[in-house]
């Protein structure tokens, strides 16, 4: 039973490691697309007609769902045709880019694996005294470096609570606080709006 019980659930976060980041584009694609057409739409449109019980029903079928193409994905046709299904996406414009940020972001959150992101740190945004959570993507060089005569470090501030867009700011190397969190565990604040925020210090 234990057994049983460990492989469905080795199944569900592999298949979170596929769903999250399609699931995630397609989100913001239908977002953006949602938000240019309210303009066209009279307001009698727009009504929702989720009950709580669709809501239920949902959540069930996208945890069956999510299940079963992890199950999938640890077979080896699962895994062909996963990476089929990815030089198609890198095939299509703007979608590309989108799944590409999303699916480096889930896999950050989801497995803790170093990405573009080296370190999360604190900076002063968008004023002095008021900090943001950040993470370093490389030392400045080149002529951002030359120009402000100081080391500055490369600096993304995502925004809350979608982290595929945000902010890059050269921030010099000793107005950066550095922090003991790790990349994912800032993700995972940055995405809860702050409401989930890990321990300090950090358990042994």
């Amino acid at each position: 039973m234990n057994d049983r019980w460990r492989s469905l659930r080795n199944s569900f976060f592999a298949g979170l490691l596929v769903v999250v980041p399609l699931a995630g584009s397609v989100f913001l694609v239908l977002w953006l697309f949602t938000f240019v057409t309210d303009f066209l739409l009279p307001a009698s449109l727009r009504t929702e007609v989720w009950t709580p019980l669709y809501r239920l029903a949902a959540l069930l079928a996208f945890v069956v769902l999510t299940t079963a193409v992890g199950w999938i994905t640890r077979l080896v046709i699962g895994r062909r045709l996963v990476a089929v299904i990815e030089r198609l996406i890198d095939r299509v414009p703007l979608f590309n880019k989108t799944y590409g940020f999303v699916k480096e972001i889930s896999h950050t959150v989801l497995t803790g694996q170093k990405t573009m992101f080296q370190r999360a740190v604190l900076v002063e945004f968008p004023r002095p005294k008021m900090w943001a959570v950040g993470f370093v993507t490389s030392e400045a060089t080149g002529e951002p470096q030359i120009r402000t005569r100081e080391p500055v470090i490369s600096v993304f501030i995502p925004t809350t609570p979608n982290p595929t867009s945000g902010f890059l700011v050269l921030v010099p190397r000793d107005q950066v606080i550095e922090l003991d969190m790790t990349v994912a565990e800032g993700m995972k604040m940055i995405i809860s709006a702050g409401s989930v925020v890990p321990p300090y210090p950090p358990p042994p």
